[in-house]
């Protein structure tokens, strides 16, 4: 068993490539983290199938923290790789009163979007909102008294 979860893990590192000792663990921990999900899945409904629904039910729970582990894994090595990277600019934006928003163009990491109009959502401007002016109320007893 131990020899089938590290000949997975060694080819699982070498299918995916890594440039450097960083991604190398991530991709193994990725390997390892998905392994430990599919024992612990397997080991689930076996366990409850039998009957045994409580020790069934934390082999699940395991289960999915371990599914969880290889999606933050996985999301982290992408952020490594620089994929994760995310590029926004707006250029050539005009607002008119009916609170519609007109632009010339939309880069959006590697693609670019060309819009016309991007409306708020709503059918009139809002209103203007009035400062209230509040009274300055004295308080008392803010200072030390000499005895």
């Amino acid at each position: 068993m131990v020899s089938e979860v590290g000949s997975a893990v060694q080819s699982g590192t070498v299918d995916m490539k890594p440039v450097d000792p960083i991604e190398g663990m991530l991709i193994a921990q990725i390997v390892a983290a998905n392994e430990a999900a599919l024992e612990f899945y397997r080991r689930g409904w076996t366990n409850t199938a039998a009957g045994y629904f409580d020790g069934g039910t934390k082999y699940l729970q395991l289960a999915d923290k371990s599914s969880r582990t290889v999606a933050l894994l996985t999301e982290r090595l992408d952020q490594h790789r620089g994929r994760g990277q995310q590029q926004i600019t707006v250029k050539h934006v005009t607002v008119n009163a009916d609170q519609a928003v007109v632009t010339d163009q939309i880069v959006s990491g590697k693609e670019t979007i060309v819009t016309k109009l991007l409306t708020a959502g709503t059918d009139k401007p809002m209103g203007i909102i009035e400062p209230k002016q509040n009274e300055a109320t004295p308080v008392e007893g803010g200072g030390s008294k000499a005895k």
